[in-house]
């Protein structure tokens, strides 16, 4: 039998590692995409700030949907919330080798957006307004812009983050029911 999914896609600091951790402290497993993306880099021996070209670079060697069907290889329960989709191809190779029941696109302005990935302070995060746009243009390079105008779902992130935490909480509990029945 298929897995069933959530699919999360959303701008670079939008919140999708928010809605991962909620949906993870409601014991749902989670994947994220950008962790597998990372890991890979580390793998090869390059820098972790490098993942963004090395994501890119196996989409034009591998396909559009390589990092899903390497996500789908790390999936082990019958439901999962997959936060990071970047593109239309991998929603197509999650619908085709699981069963997909909503797509979510999470919303927050580029000001907050920007000014939460400062403070995350990731390896890969941007340090300035230019990284940071490189980084946007990057991923709308992979076609996340269409995948976010068909989302099922959206969820908006320009809130507290006390908000957007109970947001997700309410969506998950009222879609987790008939998701994973």
């Amino acid at each position: 039998m298929k897995a069933k999914a959530i699919l999360i896609i959303g701008m670079p600091g939008s919140g999708k590692d928010e809605f991962a951790m909620v949906a993870r402290e409601m014991g749902i497993e989670v994947v994220n995409m950008g962790d597998i993306v990372r890991k890979y880099t580390s793998s090869i021996g390059v820098s972790i700030s490098m993942s963004g070209e090395i994501a890119s670079k196996e989409r034009k060697d591998h396909g559009m949907d390589i990092w899903a069907k390497r996500t789908i290889e790390q999936i082990k329960s019958a439901f999962v919330v997959v936060e990071g989709v970047r593109n239309v191809e991998e929603v197509v190779r999650f619908r085709k080798d699981m069963k997909v029941g909503l797509v979510v696109g999470i919303s927050s302005g580029r000001e907050k957006r920007f000014s939460r990935l400062l403070k995350r302070g990731r390896e890969d995060d941007p340090r300035n307004i230019e990284e940071f746009t490189v980084r946007e243009n990057r991923e709308l390079s992979w076609g996340i812009g269409e995948v976010l105008a068909t989302a099922d779902r959206y969820i908006c992130n320009d809130g507290t983050i006390m908000e957007f935490r109970e947001n997700v909480r309410e969506f998950l509990n009222e879609h987790i029911v008939q998701e994973s029945s």
